[in-house]
């Protein structure tokens, strides 16, 4: 039950974090576009280079979560693929442990960060730079649950994720 229960939420959560990659990614190309076009024709705009960098910041982190959702991150799998079914499900559980272990880091120090920087702002658009660091503990936290999810779904298959 506690297993269904975060596959369900790792799945809405995926569903959610699609949708925001694929707004980030048309915001951030309109945005470049526009730039261009004013740039040649016009006179450049002050705060479209920072938008598309931000919003590449965000994109990079959210959408790190849906490639390891469908476990798509290269990988070196030689010596998962001669292990038998058993030491395959362990190496592939310690391996999600190790991903937990360093996104709880960047969790930590991502919070860190967004306090230190909370009351700066952007240079061009004026925004709080919290804003903008909160990519970083939140992308993690998605990457946590995915990866806490693929132990689970290690669990309740028979070879392991890549059978």
């Amino acid at each position: 039950m506690v297993a269904s229960s975060i596959q369900k939420a790792s799945d809405a959560v995926d569903r959610v974090c699609t949708v925001f990659t694929v707004v980030l990614l048309g915001t951030m190309t309109v945005v470049t576009f526009t730039q261009i076009v004013c740039r040649v024709f016009f006179e450049a705009l002050s705060w479209s280079e920072e938008l598309a960098r931000y919003t590449l910041l965000w994109l990079t982190f959210i959408g790190a979560g849906c490639v390891h959702k469908r476990a798509g991150h290269i990988s070196i799998t030689l010596i998962q693929d001669i292990l038998p079914v058993k030491g395959r499900k362990v190496l592939q559980i310690l391996a999600q442990l190790l991903c937990i272990a360093v996104f709880m880091v960047a969790i930590y120090y991502g919070f860190a960060y967004m306090k230190l920087m909370g009351l700066q702002l952007s240079a061009a658009m004026r925004v709080p730079m919290r804003f903008m660091y909160a990519a970083i503990p939140l992308g993690c936290l998605v990457l946590m649950l995915h990866s806490i999810a693929l132990i689970t779904q290690i669990f309740s298959q028979k070879g392991g994720v890549t059978e």
